[in-house]
Order: C-alpha cells, then sequence, then structure tokens
C-alpha cells in the first residue's frame, strides 16, 4: 500500500462517527452493503463468536469505523472480495493461534511490535484501543472475548489493506488532513 493515515486523520473521523445522529445509521449500513457487501457479511457473521448482543453491536460499529478511516483515506479503495477476506482471516488465526498461549504482557508486547511493523499503524492502534479501553458509552468487551474482537477487527482491515494497495498508484505518504 502506498499510503497511510495519520493519528489526527483517525482521531477525526472516530469523532465524526461518534457524534453522528443514530437515525443516519441505517443509511449508513445500506452504503455498506453496497460498497463493501463481504466486509459487511463478514462483520455480520461476528455473532458466531459466542458474542453478547452488546459485544455483537460493539464490534459492528468499530468495524463501521474503520471502513469510514479506510474509505476516507483510500480514495481509490476497491471492493473488498469474499476471497480477501477468508485469505486475511486464514492468517489472523494462524498468528492469534501461535500467540494463544503467550502471557498478556507477552501478547501486549507483541500487540505493539505490530502495529509499530503495520502498513497502517494507526488504524490498527485505533483497534487495539477501542478493544482495551473501558468506556462508559460501550459494553466492557470480556477477557474471553477480546481475541474474537482483534480477529475479525483485524481481519477487516487487512482486507482492506489488501483492496486499497490494488487501487492505489500514488507515491508513501502521510495522509493528515483528509476530509471526505
Amino acid at each position: 500500500m502506498n499510503t497511510f493515515v495519520s493519528y489526527d486523520f483517525v482521531t477525526q473521523i472516530g469523532q465524526e462517527m461518534a457524534f453522528m445522529p443514530e437515525e443516519e445509521a441505517p443509511a449508513l449500513v445500506e452504503q455498506m452493503q453496497q460498497e463493501q457487501p463481504a466486509l459487511l457479511a463478514y462483520l455480520l457473521a461476528s455473532e458466531g463468536y459466542g458474542l453478547s448482543q452488546e459485544e455483537i453491536e460493539d464490534i459492528f460499529y468499530i468495524g463501521i469505523v474503520v471502513w469510514q478511516i479506510m474509505k476516507r483515506g483510500h480514495p481509490n479503495l476497491r471492493r473488498v472480495s469474499i476471497k480477501q477476506v477468508e485469505q486475511a482471516d486464514d492468517e489472523n488465526i494462524k498468528t492469534l493461534e501461535f500467540m494463544r498461549h503467550d502471557t498478556e504482557a507477552d501478547f501486549m508486547s507483541a500487540t505493539m511490535e505490530m502495529i509499530d511493523a503495520y502498513p497502517e499503524p494507526e488504524v490498527l492502534r485505533y483497534i487495539v484501543e477501542a478493544i482495551m479501553e473501558e468506556n462508559e458509552d460501550t459494553v466492557d468487551i470480556s477477557d474471553e472475548n477480546k481475541g474474537a474482537f482483534f480477529l475479525v477487527l483485524k481481519t477487516e482491515l487487512d482486507a482492506l489493506i489488501l483492496a486499497a494497495s490494488r487501487g492505489s498508484k500514488h507515491k508513501s505518504k502521510r495522509l493528515s488532513s483528509n476530509k471526505p
């Protein structure tokens, strides 16, 4: 991929989404259905991980925010294929299996190293922080479901990165204050 979004850009989109009127949500979901049907289906399938209804709603919300960050940060973003989602999912399952026996400290250390080397470090950081933070506006994610959140959301991001890399023809640059 040739471009990546900045912390400020991720924060800006996150805040816009947090303050979006609730009645606009169905139109946004419809837009995702039109533009990224494979990702929408993947996010909706997250209920298969034994998440609570509140956790399903949170993972869906975070997934929508990640899609908006990538969509607005990469104007030439192409449609993600089912094959790309499956490829990213398989790779992430292997990574999580490898890390499964790590202590929490080892897992966090490996995650921080992953963020630093990642093609979209600030978007991955947003995902990790959204999973780990305790917020009065969202349900606390149970410890046993944090891995499922990470798997689903990193898979979504990996697939979007694949789609962005196919659609981008520009030299590497940091996007700092892009507006939709």
